[in-house]
């Protein structure tokens, strides 16, 4: 009798730990699940090339949690008139608020305060970030031949582009294959500024009432504007208004000055300094 009952139990039991087992296999399988589909989501919301339509999302009935807006930055969708091989050279430009002409060279009103704040804050075009950069380094557009000449490019960067270079990444397509030469030249233009000019956007810039950007909300498209932005303050204070002559002797008078208070520092007598132990 004792027997029997136990037995019962033990089938009781045995058929009590299948069932959770297999529950518990199901649910990991449907969290799974449900954890693969948020990631790749996550990973479509992180491509410079999906941008999610609000309006089809709303009535979705996905099993998916919906993604928090703060989560990320708002990216950007491919710019389509920007892969016309002529839009550099008939893209509108000074049209709107932003004070830009294509011709000639830059002014003192171009390359104000106010400009910058208005190219950090996305309230012009790519195309006239770049307009604006081109012209400080020294490509002049030829309205006959619509085209844009290295004459008075600085020599250096003429010898790597004789051709001004997309330093924002215009299209908007963030692949290798179509970004790298973007990423390249404005990278190239980073590395010209000055340690001591690295951070002159903000100082300029605060006053105004901007802040700089969070980490959260960086786009490539953001990041390469505030760079250039950051150039052109820089070129402002310190190129504007000069010949490549002129600078190249300013350049020499401040190197002449550094190593003469070097050598100062060098020869200044010192005290012998007894260690204790």
């Amino acid at each position: 009798m004792f027997s029997l009952a136990w037995r019962a139990s033990a089938l009781l039991c045995t058929i009590s730990l299948r069932n959770c087992y297999s529950f518990q296999a199901q649910s990991t399988v449907e969290s799974s699940k449900q954890s693969t589909a948020v990631r790749a989501l996550q990973r479509q919301r992180m491509s410079p090339l999906f941008a999610v339509d609000d309006a089809t999302t709303a009535g979705d009935d996905c099993s998916c949690p919906p993604l928090n807006e703060s989560d990320g930055p708002d990216l950007l969708k491919p710019f389509l008139p920007a892969m016309d091989p002529k839009y550099s050279v008939k893209g509108p430009v000074g049209e709107g608020d932003f004070v830009l002409s294509r011709s000639g060279p830059p002014t003192a009103e171009e390359l104000s305060n106010e400009q910058m704040l208005k190219i950090v804050k996305i309230e012009c075009s790519d195309l006239e970030v770049n307009t604006l950069v081109w012209k400080c380094l020294g490509y002049r557009f030829n309205e006959e031949t619509e085209s844009w000449d290295p004459d008075e490019v600085f020599p250096k960067w003429k010898d790597k582009y004789p051709t001004p270079p997309d330093l924002i990444g215009m299209k908007r397509v963030y692949s290798r294959e179509v970004d790298q030469a973007s990423l390249r030249s404005n990278q190239a233009l980073v590395r010209s500024i000055p340690v001591d000019n690295k951070q002159s956007l903000k100082k300029h810039l605060i006053p105004l009432g901007w802040k700089g950007y969070q980490f959260k909300e960086l786009t490539p498209n953001k990041t390469r504007r505030a760079q250039c932005a950051n150039w052109l303050v820089f070129y402002r204070e310190e190129l504007f208004g000069y010949t490549v002559e002129e600078l190249k002797e300013r350049r020499r008078l401040k190197k002449e000055a550094e190593e003469k208070e070097a050598s100062k520092k060098v020869d200044e007598w010192k005290p012998p300094v007894k260690e204790v132990f």
